[in-house]
């Protein structure tokens, strides 16, 4: 198959520029996020029934705020509190907030919620990921992904230490590991028995989902994760950690997933072989 790339290179002078920045947001929502985790927070329901706290909203405030701060001219779309247009310039950058990706995950006290940051850049065609990061607050890792590479911040008792990450090879569906968000019967899911015939099919099934699927599969743990429906704040921070790390996100039709919001993404060798289960 073609493999289509849908992160945009990123120069040495946006590199030195952003990376340190990232680091800065993502301590910025762990300050707001981890002081919340286990606490049995309040929660409320948003209009469309998905679960939201305090650690949500005051995560990416406080990261709004930053960015206001340190670039002004830089726009922002964030999943609770909507977009702020970038200003017109000849390089237009936006700063994509998920605070916490499975909220679900957060207020049953499981370890496996992130938070997802992107920053796109609109060279006069549209804008594009160049730089994202996953990051898992409560187990202290996070992955920072370009076109180039994926890296691995680990922070615990033991120090901090980093390294590049790859996908890990996998040619065979009977050999794969697949991860989804929850069971395709569910009612917050919409898959069908497709997807099922893949359950059945591959080596390792577990709904261990939301962007710890991606993560996953990023850093060479899993083969496959699968989400028949996202929102676009969910996909732009996967693309540029998984394919960094050599790994391939698709639409589930094959498509542009920015467009086409939906994910299959896969170690690389049977990603072909997932698309044609999925649309038989």
């Amino acid at each position: 198959m073609v493999r289509h790339t849908y992160t945009a290179p990123m120069s040495e002078k946006e590199k030195q520029a952003f990376v340190p920045f990232l680091h800065e947001l993502i301590d910025c929502a762990l300050g707001e996020i981890l002081p919340r985790f286990l606490t049995g927070i309040e929660v409320d329901d948003k209009s469309n029934g998905t679960p939201v706290t305090q650690a949500d909203k005051m995560a990416e405030w406080r990261m709004r705020q930053l960015i206001e701060a340190r670039f002004p001219s830089h726009g922002i779309f964030g999943e609770e509190w909507g977009e702020k247009p970038a200003q017109a310039e000849a390089v237009r950058y936006r700063w994509i907030l998920d605070p916490i990706d499975g909220t679900r995950s957060f207020i049953t006290n499981s370890f496996l919620f992130g938070t997802l940051i992107a920053l796109e850049r609109d060279d006069g065609e549209g804008f594009r990921p160049i730089l994202s990061t996953i990051t898992h607050p409560a187990a202290g890792v996070r992955a920072i992904g370009s076109r180039d590479e994926t890296v691995l911040h680990v922070e615990n008792r033991f120090g901090r230490t980093q390294r590049t990450v790859k996908v890990r090879d996998c040619g065979e569906l009977s050999r794969a590991s697949l991860l989804v968000t929850s069971h395709w019967t569910t009612p917050e899911q919409c898959g069908d028995e497709r997807l099922q015939r893949l359950i059945d099919e591959v080596k390792l099934y577990r709904t261990m989902g939301d962007c710890f699927g991606y993560f996953a599969v990023a850093t060479g743990g899993a083969d496959i994760m699968i989400d028949p429906e996202l929102c676009y704040w969910d996909v732009a921070a996967l693309l540029p950690v998984v394919e960094g790390a050599g790994g391939v996100i698709s639409s589930m039709k094959g498509g542009n997933p920015l467009e086409e919001l939906s994910a299959v993404c896969t170690a690389g060798a049977i990603h072909q072989q997932v698309l044609d289960r999925l649309n038989l």
